[in-house]
């Protein structure tokens, strides 16, 4: 296929700097890659402006624009040090994986896998996302990883090459659902990143002190399929390494798949997301527009964030829904189920 001139100017360059990372130690990798984050954030500038809008809504209480400046520089270094680490998958096997990530809770994985429903795994854009795939495969999990396409199909197809050295598969967001539900029949785990903006069909769950479209379909696929619902997030640790601990599976809500259901579900898992985002704030995928949808004043409920007192009533109009990428280098900066 005869790709744009502009497509294999992203994507030459992001090949030979994969080859490069690869072959050079990964504790002096991530120097650079942290290098390249603040250059990213301090010169280029991709997408600042968003990423400190963003921050100055969650973090009212910061003191000015010094500390925003700070903390979004701190992010850009995290995403800069999971793109060499994403990088560094064609050489991963299990023993560097477990010099790399201490993994926590995975019988609470095989417990759920258990009743032969398959199960779902909920994450989202913090820490080492990418990390997930090779977590799970490595270890002999069947593991199906939900992705949204990027714009440019050469630097799709090199993402997900890396993804599918680790030894995991690839269930694009663009096909039907029949791909998910068959991965749930044939009891594999299936891992989503679930905190992008969900666009006019979410539903509005408060999230850092702001109503945010949440996509209901994950929530959807459990209640329709009785697939456990489990939530891990990768925490970067300061010695370089990662920590993911898998959670026990959700209580999920009988009764089918009513709009209360959902919500009791989306409800859960972003207070838990709000409440590692709290915890460690530089290693959220701030860039990303996730409030771009808004809601009427009447669709906003007032159930507290961890952290505020309230939500506030908007009157602010919806807007079109985002496309960035649910896992992966998203549309959005360039971001990876990094």
């Amino acid at each position: 296929m005869n790709h744009p001139l502009r497509y294999r100017l992203e994507y030459w360059p992001a090949l030979m700097l994969s080859g490069l990372m690869r072959r050079i130690p990964l504790s002096l990798g991530r120097w650079c890659g942290a290098a390249l984050g603040q250059m990213a954030f301090s010169i280029v500038r991709m997408r600042r402006r968003v990423t400190l809008e963003n921050l100055r809504g969650a973090f009212p209480e910061l003191a000015g624009r010094r500390e925003l400046i700070r903390l979004g520089a701190r992010c850009y270094r995290n995403l800069g040090k999971g793109l060499v680490e994403f990088c560094h998958f064609p050489r991963l096997n299990r023993d560097r994986l477990a010099g790399l990530v201490e993994i926590q809770g995975l019988d609470n994985l095989r417990q759920a896998l258990g009743a032969g429903h398959g199960a779902i795994l909920l994450s989202g854009h913090f820490g080492a996302w990418e990390l997930l795939g090779p977590a799970f495969a490595l270890n002999g999990f069947a593991v199906d990883l939900f992705v949204r396409s990027q714009k440019n199909p050469l630097f799709d197809d090199l993402m997900n090459r890396h993804r599918s050295w680790v030894g995991a598969d690839i269930i694009r967001s663009s096909g039907t659902p029949r791909a998910m539900l068959r991965s749930l029949r044939e009891n594999r785990l299936l891992a989503m990143l679930a905190d992008q903006d969900g666009g006019r069909d979410g539903i509005f769950i408060p999230f850092m002190g702001r109503p945010a479209s949440t996509a209901p379909g994950v929530a959807r696929i459990a209640l329709r399929t009785g697939a456990p619902i489990l939530m891990g997030f990768v925490v970067r640790q300061p010695d370089g390494r990662h920590r993911l601990v898998i959670e026990p599976p959700l209580k999920v809500p009988q009764g089918g798949d009513s709009r209360e259901n959902l919500r009791r579900i989306l409800e859960t898992y972003t207070r838990n997301l709000e409440s590692h985002i709290r915890a460690h704030p530089h290693q959220w995928f701030w860039p990303h527009r996730r409030w771009k949808t808004r809601p009427p004043a009447e669709d906003v409920i007032s159930v507290p964030s961890p952290g505020r007192s309230s939500v506030k009533r908007s009157s602010a109009k919806r807007s079109s829904p985002g496309h960035s990428s649910i896992s992966g280098s998203s549309g959005d900066h360039g971001d990876s189920p990094q």
